[in-house]
């Protein structure tokens, strides 16, 4: 029998259902309301290596399934257009430099995590980690870097906001450089370089 771990990387290539049988695709086409209420997909669109207590059911990034993914253009391809879905519903989306920028519905759909705490937080955190470890650090870097700028210019304290330090730990990497909140203070949150 298939592994649900190795099931994920056919799913990615559209090969396989996730154990409510829906495609990928079915996941990328959910309107905003059934991204916000259902909390079962996004285990499935950005695995992590530890258990989801929300759906036990949902794909580990193992050591065999993270390689595969890493190697393979077509799951890393998908994972962009699950990156472009999920930042539609946040209200941001990719730029041509590499980075991200606000949506026409950013001052709308930005409003489910720059706040003070929802789970929308906890879901970018997922988002972002799983992005750094298939092969898109960059774009995740960036989009901290993003999600920091917005909360900072809305005049929230990003001491206030728990999830800031998961999006920076989900995108450090340990050989480059390490990163604190003082990096993001009022004066220096334009310079910063992720």
């Amino acid at each position: 029998m298939e592994s649900t771990n190795t099931r994920w990387v056919d799913f990615y290539q559209h090969k396989a259902a996730d154990h409510k049988n829906r495609t990928l695709v079915d996941l990328w086409t959910q309107t905003f309301d059934e991204l916000e209420k259902n909390h079962d997909f996004i285990q499935w669109m950005f695995p992590l290596p530890e258990p989801s207590p929300v759906n036990p059911l949902a794909p580990l990034l193992d050591a065999n399934t993270l390689a595969a993914a890493q190697q393979n253009n077509q799951v890393k391809q998908n994972l962009l257009r699950s990156f472009d879905t999920m930042a539609a519903f946040w209200g941001f989306t990719r730029n041509d430099e590499g980075g991200v920028q606000p949506s026409a519905q950013f001052s709308i759909q930005s409003k489910k995590w720059c706040c003070y705490n929802d789970h929308n937080q906890l879901r970018l955190t997922r988002m972002l980690r799983c992005m750094s470890l298939i092969g898109h650090h960059d774009l995740a870097s960036r989009t901290v870097e993003f999600l920091l700028m917005q909360i900072a210019q809305a005049g929230i304290d990003l001491n206030s906001v728990s999830s800031i330090n998961y999006w920076i730990q989900a995108v450090e990497d340990v050989d480059e450089l390490e990163l604190t909140m003082e990096d993001f203070e009022e004066n220096s949150i334009q310079s910063i370089n992720l």
